[in-house]
């Protein structure tokens, strides 16, 4: 009996991580140095056919950012055709420059674009389309919006579940030696 239990193991945690009953280990993360697409406040659709995927325009930053994958692992490139490919990556740089975070209430629908794979937009090399998994479970963050909370709901806003944002940017303060967190929340709505 036992022998049987310990082979079936490995399938029942599998189905139990399929159902979302267990949760995956806490991602690793890692300093990178390179060229990437910031997406922190980025605007995003549901690409034409597939609901589970949102196309994101990012800005193109060059600099510190935050991986949760190896370094190496998103490294930009460019082909044969000159096409320039970066990665999503988490930078602390549009809080730095006044955006604030704007929380969202699990159920509405946001954009996962960490360690995503992005496209360097041939005209406009300061831009990046990126495609991200839509979610819609879990309380999230972004730094699009305007502070609006009304378009959590409408809106596809690239963005973070809300203990990710935290974690993110005290690992970017850490690295980096930063004293004081440049990421503010927007103000409470009064009722």
């Amino acid at each position: 009996m036992r022998a049987v239990m310990l082979r079936l193991l490995p399938a029942i945690r599998g189905l139990a991580a399929t159902l979302g009953l267990m949760q995956p280990a806490a991602a690793e993360n890692y300093l990178c140095h390179q060229q990437f697409a910031l997406c922190t406040s980025a605007p995003c659709i549901p690409q034409p056919g597939n609901p589970d995927i949102s196309i994101c325009v990012c800005d193109v930053q060059e600099g510190a950012n935050l991986a949760t994958v190896a370094c190496d692992t998103v490294k930009p490139s460019t082909d044969a055709e000159g096409v320039r490919t970066v990665y999503s990556q988490f930078a602390l740089t549009q809080f730095e420059q006044g955006k604030k975070g704007l929380k969202c209430e699990s159920g509405t629908p946001w954009s996962n674009c960490l360690n995503k794979i992005c496209t360097v937009d041939p005209a406009n090399p300061d831009k990046a389309i990126c495609a991200c998994d839509v979610v819609r479970t879990g309380d999230w963050q972004t730094a699009g919006g305007d502070c609006d909370a009304a378009t959590c709901k409408t809106a596809y806003w690239s963005g973070a579940l809300l203990a990710d944002s935290r974690s993110n940017a005290d690992f970017m303060m850490e690295q980096l030696k930063i004293t004081k967190s440049p990421a503010e929340a927007c103000p409470v709505p009064k009722q």
